[in-house]
C-alpha cells in the first residue's frame, strides 16, 4: 500500500507544479459559437490537445499507484470478510464500499465548486485551477501513507518469485469457478458500460450544465449509492444475486429513457431534469455492483486473498476502457460530433437517438451473462468443490483479457495523434 500511494503522490506533485498551458479557445464563450470568423479561427490553440498527452501519462501512473494500494487493501478486506458467518457474509464489504462512496463526496464537491469558474464552463468569477486540485489530491495521498504503515497489521510471509506467482495465477484461472466469474464480470461490465460519446456535448450545448450543478447531482447520487449499499447490508445479503443484478440495467433504462429522449427531441430541456431523474439509477446500479463482488469472497482461499481479488478486480476494471473503445467505434459511424450537436436539427437528433438505442441494447444484452453467476453463496461454494478445471478455457480467458488490454491501450494512444485519431477504431469518422 505504501509503495502504491508513494507512486500516486509523486505523479500528483508533478502535475501540481507543471504549467497547464493555454486552452483551445482563448475565450470559453467561443465554444458555443458556430461558425467562427477567420480571425477567431487564427487565434485557436491547435496544440492544446497535444499538451494533454503528458497529463494522460501522469494520470496513468497515478492511477497505477492507487490500484496497487487498493489491491493490497482489498486483500485485507477479504481476509476480514471471510471471518463473517455465512448468513451475514458481505456486510463488511458493503459497509466499506458505502464509506468509499461517502468520502467521494469530498472530491466531487471540490471539483464542482472549485472548478466552477468561467474557464471550466461555470458561473463563478474564479476557480481553484487544475494545479490546485492536483495539489489537494497529493496531500491526501501523503496523509494516507502513515496510516498504511502504522494501522495495518500483517503476518510475515515468504516472498514468492515472479515465476511462481504467475504460475499460480495460471493454475488459478483454469478453475471453473474462477474463469466463470471472471468471464461474467468482464462481459457483463463491457456490455453494460457501453455509453454514448455525445452525452457530454448534450450537457454542454443543449443544456449548458454548469460544473457546480453537475457536482451537486453527483453528490446526491453518491448519497443514494451509499444508502443503497447500507440497505443491501441490512436486508439483501441473502437475496438471489441474479435477480438483484438483472434489476440494475432494466431499471436504469426505464428511468433514463424519459429525460434522455425528452432532451434530445426538445420536448423539455432542463439541467435538473437531465441530472435529477437519473439519480434514482444509483440505487440499482450500486446494488448490482456490490452484489457482483460477493461471489469473489466465496472462491478465495487463505494465502491468495489479494491475488484472486486483484485478478478479478483488474479484469472487471479493464472492461471500462474496452467498453469506451466499443462506444467510440460505434458512435464514429454517426454524426454526433460537436459541429453536428451545435446544429440541433432533426437529423442530428435522430443520429443521437440511434446511439442511445444501441447503448440501451448493449446494457440489456449484458443480462445474458447472468447464467455464469451462481445464485448465492452456497451455490458458489458447490461450484468451487465440483466445477473442476479446464486448461483451454482458462487459456482462452487469458487471451481475451490480454487482447482487450492491448486493444484498449492501442486505440487510446491513437486518439492522441492527428494521423490516427481520425480512424474509426479510434472514434473518428474515417481518414
Amino acid at each position: 500500500m505504501l509503495l502504491g500511494w508513494a507512486v500516486c503522490f509523486i505523479s500528483l506533485v508533478v502535475m501540481t507544479v507543471m504549467p497547464i498551458g493555454d486552452p483551445y479557445y482563448p475565450d470559453s464563450s467561443w465554444a458555443l459559437m458556430t461558425p467562427l470568423t477567420a480571425e477567431q479561427t487564427a487565434q485557436l490553440n491547435t496544440d492544446a490537445q497535444h499538451s494533454g498527452v503528458k497529463y494522460i501519462f501522469l494520470m496513468v501512473i497515478a492511477n497505477l499507484g492507487s490500484v496497487v494500494a487498493f489491491t493490497a487493501s482489498d486483500g485485507v478486506l477479504v481476509e476480514l470478510a471471510q471471518r463473517e458467518p455465512l448468513k451475514t457474509r458481505g456486510a463488511l464489504q458493503a459497509i466499506v464500499y458505502a464509506v468509499q462512496y461517502s468520502f467521494q463526496i469530498i472530491s466531487q464537491a471540490m471539483v464542482g465548486f472549485g472548478l466552477n469558474g468561467a474557464d471550466y464552463g461555470g458561473t463563478f468569477s474564479g476557480s481553484m485551477g487544475f494545479n490546485t486540485v492536483m495539489g489537494v489530491c497529493a496531500v491526501f495521498s501523503l496523509v494516507v501513507m502513515p496510516f498504511s504503515w502504522f494501522c495495518i497489521t500483517e503476518e510475515k510471509t515468504h516472498r514468492r518469485s515472479a515465476q511462481k506467482y504467475l504460475y499460480a495465477l495460471y493454475e488459478l484461472i483454469q478453475q471453473r469457478v474462477v474463469y466463470q466469474i471472471v468471464i461474467f464480470r468482464f462481459c457483463r461490465n463491457v456490455f453494460s458500460y457501453v455509453s454514448v460519446t455525445a452525452s457530454f456535448l448534450i450537457q454542454s450545448y443543449w443544456l449548458t450544465v454548469t460544473p457546480v450543478n453537475n457536482s451537486v447531482a453527483s453528490i446526491i447520487g453518491l448519497i443514494v449509492s451509499a444508502g443503497s449499499l447500507y440497505l443491501t447490508k441490512q436486508v439483501g445479503l441473502n437475496w438471489n444475486w441474479r435477480y438483484m443484478i438483472a434489476i440494475s440495467p432494466i431499471s436504469v433504462i426505464v428511468i433514463d429513457v424519459f429525460p434522455t429522449f425528452f432532451t434530445i427531441w426538445d420536448v423539455y430541456r432542463s439541467q435538473w431534469f437531465w441530472l435529477g431523474v437519473p439519480l434514482v439509477e444509483n440505487l440499482p446500479n450500486a446494488i448490482g455492483t456490490i452484489v457482483a463482488t460477493f461471489a469473489v469472497l466465496e472462491i478465495i482461499e487463505e494465502g491468495n486473498e489479494a491475488t484472486v481479488y486483484g485478478l478479478i478486480t483488474a479484469v472487471s476494471t479493464l472492461a471500462s476502457p474496452f467498453a469506451s473503445v466499443i462506444t467510440k467505434s460505434i458512435d464514429g459511424h454517426f454524426d454526433v460530433e460537436t459541429e453536428f450537436i451545435q446544429l440541433d436539427n432533426s437529423y442530428v437528433r435522430s443520429q443521437v437517438t440511434y446511439t442511445y438505442l444501441i447503448a440501451y441494447a448493449f446494457k440489456l444484452f449484458s443480462l445474458v451473462f447472468l447464467v455464469l453467476l451462481p445464485k448465492q453463496k452456497i451455490e458458489t461454494q458447490e461450484l468451487k468443490r465440483t466445477g473442476g478445471k479446464n486448461k483451454w478455457i482458462g487459456i482462452g480467458t487469458i487471451n481475451v483479457v490480454a487482447f482487450s488490454l492491448v486493444w484498449s491501450v492501442m486505440t487510446n494512444i491513437m486518439t492522441m495523434f492527428d494521423s490516427t485519431s481520425c480512424l474509426r477504431i479510434a472514434g473518428g469518422t474515417g481518414c
